[in-house]
């Protein structure tokens, strides 16, 4: 449930994970890597050309006094420190629905309204919002990596503005593919004379392995973390992690683990840079994203010794009219000693290449490089019902539906390969897009890889 919030992201196992496809590739698969990162680096030069202009109202308007209206729950300052719009500065109307979308964006409304009233030359700016349900003793059902073949179920209490702090609360219990007992905790301003972010999670679970080459085996994990970080301003974030895993298989084999007994214990220690100028993070259009991460397992003597550096850069570039391209380009790398099938990246889980949805893709190193284009067909707008029973939290509802045009391209390598020598895989297609209440965004999409082999493809959540 902390997805959208978890700047950690880039930094825990890597950017994906299993089976290894190597052999001689054509010049046709090699083009198609390369048209990709073309029209990725042509929607950054796209955004460095395209002109920024802000539209101030008539006669300088000055904001004198904000007010939030709605809050019932939610406490003033964690709406107003996503703002940029501050009391004795100008009134933006650019600004104003900047901050509209930032506000959303914290996924604690189902709808948010900014607007203004005047006298002489100043003015009161209302902040108008219509709060979610936070509190949810729910069931849980999914699918692990997004696969269907791959269901979860299970149950959970979670509180998603504890306090009206904006605070994350969760524990579940879950059983069926890699179940896992879980208690998190997130707070992203301690005090009110700080910007400090923590969170601490500790969490036991079955998982089975994702290299997929040497059959099906179960990992018992235990582990423990604790992340914090400060805030700078509205889109810079540095972040400091510690944490404590131990890895074990009942029947230790080569490569399962780095320790022979099957059972590996270490000490992890990451930092992060962050910066986050995504206008809607569910489903972005406009702005930018950029994390960089270095990440040491195992401390002292430790059978587990490596280095994991990661970077991750993104960009939604508005076209007008809604219509928006989006690019992305991520890398992850490995050094030290020896590394365990679990701390290896994959295609094919956690980030995948349409055309290629389920092949699964294994690697110590890992490159990818996605962009889309995204065009509204029935652009986000909001409903309120009116349903005996249902409480007001569930009236609004937001939705919408796109069409996206996509390529992407990526592979894995080990670090005794030679990455331009290995296997490049690409795909290409189109879908819908449809947004819904309560931040959930589903995906249908047709896609065909470099062979011309095509496959229907089921997403959850936005591709990036």
């Amino acid at each position: 449930m902390f997805e959208n919030d978890d700047p950690f992201h880039v930094v825990g196992r890597g950017f994906s994970r299993t089976g290894v496809c190597k052999g001689d590739e054509s010049s046709v698969r090699m083009r198609s890597v390369a048209n990709c990162a073309v029209c990725f680096w042509m929607s950054l030069a796209l955004g460095l050309c395209s002109s920024l202009y802000a539209r101030v109202l008539p006669d300088s308007l000055v904001v004198s006094k904000i007010v939030v209206v709605g809050n019932e729950t939610t406490r003033d300052y964690v709406i107003l420190r996503e703002m940029s719009l501050k009391v004795g500065a100008p009134l933006d109307s650019l600004a104003m629905d900047l901050d509209r979308k930032h506000i959303y964006s914290l996924q604690l409304f189902n709808k948010v309204d900014l607007d203004y009233t005047v006298e002489g030359n100043q003015a009161t700016v209302f902040v108008r919002v219509s709060e979610r349900w936070y509190v949810f003793p729910i069931p849980i059902f999914g699918f692990k990596y997004r696969d269907l073949k791959k269901p979860f179920y299970g149950a959970a209490l979670i509180h998603q503005n504890f306090r009206g702090r904006n605070e994350k609360i969760m524990a579940s219990a879950v059983f069926g593919y890699d179940g896992w007992f879980n208690l998190a905790y997130q707070n992203p301003k301690l005090t009110s004379d700080d910007d400090i972010f923590l969170r601490s999670h500790v969490g036991f679970s079955h998982v089975r392995n994702q290299n997929t080459s040497e059959g099906e085996y179960d990992q018992r994990v235990s582990a423990g973390s604790v992340t914090v970080g400060k805030r700078y301003g509205l889109y810079k974030m540095l972040l400091g992690f510690a944490g404590y895993d131990q890895w074990e298989v009942s029947d230790p084999q080569p490569g399962w683990t780095v320790a022979p007994s099957g059972k590996d214990r270490f000490i992890t220690l990451g930092a992060m840079f962050l910066y986050d100028r995504r206008d809607i993070r569910e489903y972005a259009s406009a702005g930018e994203y950029i994390a960089i991460a270095v990440t040491k397992y195992g401390l002292g003597e430790s059978d587990v010794n490596l280095f994991r550096y990661g970077i991750d850069v993104r960009d939604y570039e508005p076209l007008g009219n809604d219509i928006s391209i989006c690019g992305r380009i991520f890398a992850s790398f490995l050094s030290g000693g020896i590394s365990p099938t679990y701390l290896h990246e994959y295609f094919g889980h956690s980030d995948r290449i349409r055309g290629y949805y389920s092949t699964v893709l294994e690697g110590e190193d890992i490159l990818g490089s996605s962009v889309e284009l995204r065009a509204p067909i029935l652009k986000p707008r909001y409903e309120t019902v009116s349903i005996p029973f249902l409480p007001p939290e569930f009236s609004v509802w937001r939705y919408g539906l796109y069409a996206g045009i996509f390529a992407d391209a990526g592979t894995t390598w080990f670090r005794t390969d030679q990455v331009l020598e290995g296997s490049w895989y690409a795909g290409y297609g189109a879908g819908l897009q449809f947004l819904l209440p309560y931040s959930f965004v589903l995906r249908t999409e047709y896609a065909l890889n470099q062979h011309g082999r095509g496959q229907f493809v089921l997403g959850f959540g936005a591709s990036f």
